[in-house]
């Protein structure tokens, strides 16, 4: 965790780091949406990852349609999706710690900061949890193993939620971080 949190720190120092962090993000997203989309051609369905609402009888019904093409899409998709989550979380942790270092300079120099930061990577966790357990699922049927497909379903649905709530705290701190940077810029410039 201390190597995780230096690089957070690290990351967030510099504008060009989230910014190459970002784009790095950006052609990741597209590639999934792209492998997606290809999959959409094969099964008839995004890939289970990029569903809206999926329920284990959604899982079943899909599976059937999926051939060995198809696997091996999806097992391309999986290659891009494990780093991904990382990257994600990455780029919001150090959002939010620039906007923490702009807005309260004495709340970040206390280091307190560090013990929240493990948080932003629970939404990665739970991708990953999801990943694993859909390529168990997909790799395995027939049958459908109920159990890991459940798990795969709760994963999914965990990640939404963790990456949600982590992304709007970001984005939070950092309009905070930019509101109060502006704001002393002004403030230095009319004295």
């Amino acid at each position: 965790m201390i190597t995780l949190t230096r690089l957070v720190e690290a990351l967030s120092r510099r504008w060009w780091a989230l910014a190459l962090l970002a784009l790095a993000i950006f052609f990741m997203a597209r590639r999934l949406f792209g492998y997606s989309a290809r999959m959409r051609l094969l099964t008839g369905h995004d890939v289970f990852d990029l569903q809206g609402p999926l329920a284990l009888a959604d899982v079943a019904a899909q599976l059937a349609h999926y051939t060995p093409e198809a696997v091996r899409l999806y097992g391309r998709y999986s290659g891009i999706d494990f780093p991904f989550p990382f990257l994600v979380a990455l780029f919001w942790a150090a959002l939010a710690i620039w906007g923490l270092r702009r807005a309260r300079p004495d709340v970040f120099a206390s280091g307190d900061w560090r013990h929240w930061v493990p948080w932003c990577f629970l939404g990665c966790v739970c991708d990953w949890i999801e990943n694993v357990a859909n390529a168990w699922v997909i790799g395995r049927y027939p049958p459908l193993h109920g159990g890991v497909a459940t798990l795969a379903v709760l994963a999914k649905y965990g990640k939404l939620v963790a990456v949600g709530i982590t992304a709007v705290i970001a984005i939070a701190f950092a309009l905070w971080g930019a509101y109060t940077s502006i704001s002393r810029y002004v403030q230095r410039r009319a004295t």
